[in-house]
């Protein structure tokens, strides 16, 4: 009987170790599990010594009265029973707090690394922050960096930048990359306007309308610069460009599909315009028609003020009201809008969003934003904002959404369809070390000036969210067939993207293995 309990310690021990990674799924986001197993079983064991201890105590002190007993089993029983409880609870709640401290000590670190710490470094260090605290603090602090930094920022609107605009007599400037067939369909387009060939552009067009109002609307042109060029998918391409109609000009953005065959555009399938700005050039000088551009975007004047954090009571009413002047934008991933979004709502890539598609927005609408935290949220409706659209997003994102009771097609929790340890899992640098000498391929997916100022020698950046839709296959055939990865990050944002760039290369062949938060230890 003695050698039975003596063995069952060690039954409930080892099962508990396995049951554990169950246990860490409310570990705070961005949903790591830091490796504390040595600690956790140093403390089961310590709680278990305590607590046999004390029973020898107990049992040499009571020895005659334990041996009057009617049901000695049962007690002794009882008595390992409750220690090995005692010891699971007092270790799981320590592993709780354990991840908490880990987690908060990676966010300082990962703060001092971006060199951005220091109101947010007093916070943590002078507060016991919970989840909400350390997501606000984010939130009032991360997202301006990638931002103003993200090369996929293609088209503008603002006077400072429309200011600069080519006063030469040449009549056809392109600055745009001829190479593919797409962007010299664009550019012959707009060329042939300039230079008269108006059947033949027509052609190229939708025409909605009559070869003769078609040429009226370009009869009057004497200028084309064609400046910028954005490709988004293998039809949409977001054009900026300025048209002259002798000393004014108006400078646009166009969002152009067009319909191919065998992979060759053979005409204009549909295009969006916005008017970027108005103006006149007087003696060399352009000058910008601040009035005109004021009329254009009213809608934004008029409500500008509006705040750009909507709460869940206010997203409800508006959506209850039922009216017609606002859009639902989910600007999440692909694989998160699959596994869950908001009925009817419009999904577009904040990537794709950053390279033009922005341009498909209405500027006479509310515009609502989606994300699953809210911290992307905020960056897309900073975004947009800066378009002139009115955007706010949603206070905590589709998750706070959803656990308020709202609408909701699908699953919501990203993380619930993906509850695989691999998913959670932050491996030590030294572990990453090796891994790579046995042929692991570290794939960071931090923002590209963040890879472009520092990166792990070998390393391959694919920075999902800020990836146009038509570079994710490019991007992602960067690794070798068959390939066992390890997602690099050092950030909030970027490490919850390293998920969802550990799921996305599972679909296409690889292995993913875990992720690694601190790339600033590995050269040390």
């Amino acid at each position: 009987m003695y050698k039975k309990i003596t063995i069952l310690p060690i039954f409930f021990f080892i099962g508990y170790f396995f049951i554990f990674p169950q246990l860490a799924y409310a570990v705070i986001p961005p949903d790591f599990i830091f490796n504390i197993g040595t600690q956790i079983a140093q403390l089961f064991s310590i709680i278990i010594i305590f607590f046999t201890a004390l029973f020898g105590a107990f049992f040499q002190f009571f020895k005659t009265s334990y041996y009057q007993l009617k049901h000695k089993k049962i007690i002794l029983s009882l008595v390992i029973f409750t220690s090995i409880l005692m010891a699971l609870i007092a270790s799981y709640v320590y592993a709780k707090h354990k991840q908490k401290i880990e987690y908060q000590k990676w966010l300082i670190e990962s703060r001092q690394h971006n060199g951005n710490q220091n109101s947010i470094l007093n916070t943590i260090k002078h507060t016991h922050l919970n989840k909400d605290k350390i997501n606000d603090t984010y939130n009032n602090h991360s997202t301006e960096s990638s931002t103003n930094k993200d090369a996929n920022d293609q088209l503008n609107i603002g006077t400072d930048k429309n200011k600069d605009i080519d006063t030469s007599d040449t009549k056809f400037i392109s600055e745009i990359n001829l190479s593919d067939a797409s962007a010299l369909f664009i550019n012959n387009y707009y060329k042939n306007i300039v230079t008269g060939k108006l059947e033949q552009v027509y052609n190229m067009s939708k025409q909605t309308v009559s070869f003769n109002t078609f040429k009226n609307w370009y009869s009057k042109t004497s200028k084309i610069t064609l400046d910028k060029l954005a490709r988004i998918n293998s039809q949409k391409s977001s054009i900026e460009l300025t048209l002259y109609e002798g000393t004014t000009f108006t400078r646009y953005g166009v969002l152009m599909t067009l319909l191919l065959k065998n992979e060759t555009p053979v005409k204009i399938k549909d295009s969006k315009v916005k008017i970027l700005a108005q103006g006149k050039i007087e003696n060399r000088t352009a000058s910008v028609d601040e009035n005109s551009l004021s009329q254009e975007y009213n809608f934004f004047i008029k409500n500008k003020n509006t705040n750009i954090l909507t709460t869940n009571q206010e997203f409800e009413n508006v959506i209850n009201n039922q009216q017609n002047n606002y859009i639902i934008l989910d600007a999440r991933e692909d694989i998160e809008y699959e596994n869950g979004h908001f009925p009817n709502s419009l999904h577009i890539r904040f990537a794709d969003l950053k390279a033009g598609r922005w341009i498909e927005l209405p500027k006479n609408k509310f515009i609502y934003v989606f994300c699953w935290s809210g911290i992307r949220g905020k960056e897309v409706a900073k975004f947009l904002r800066t378009k002139k659209i009115v955007s706010s997003y949603l206070e905590n994102g589709a998750n706070g959404w959803v656990n308020s009771g709202g609408k909701w097609d699908g699953s919501i929790k990203f993380s619930e369809k993906y509850t695989s340890s691999k998913y959670r899992l932050v491996f030590k640098t030294k572990d990453v070390k090796k891994k790579v000498q046995n042929g692991a391929i570290l794939i960071d997916s931090r923002e590209p000036y963040k890879f472009n100022q520092s990166h792990i020698k070998g390393s391959i950046n694919i920075p999902i969210m800020y990836t146009p839709t038509i570079n994710l296959n490019e991007a992602f055939n960067q690794i070798p067939p068959n390939s066992k990865i390890i997602t690099v990050c050092d950030g909030y944002v970027n490490c919850f993207d390293a998920k969802i760039t550990g799921v996305e290369s599972e679909k296409r062949g690889h292995q993913f293995l875990g992720r690694y938060n601190k790339p600033w230890e590995y050269e040390k």
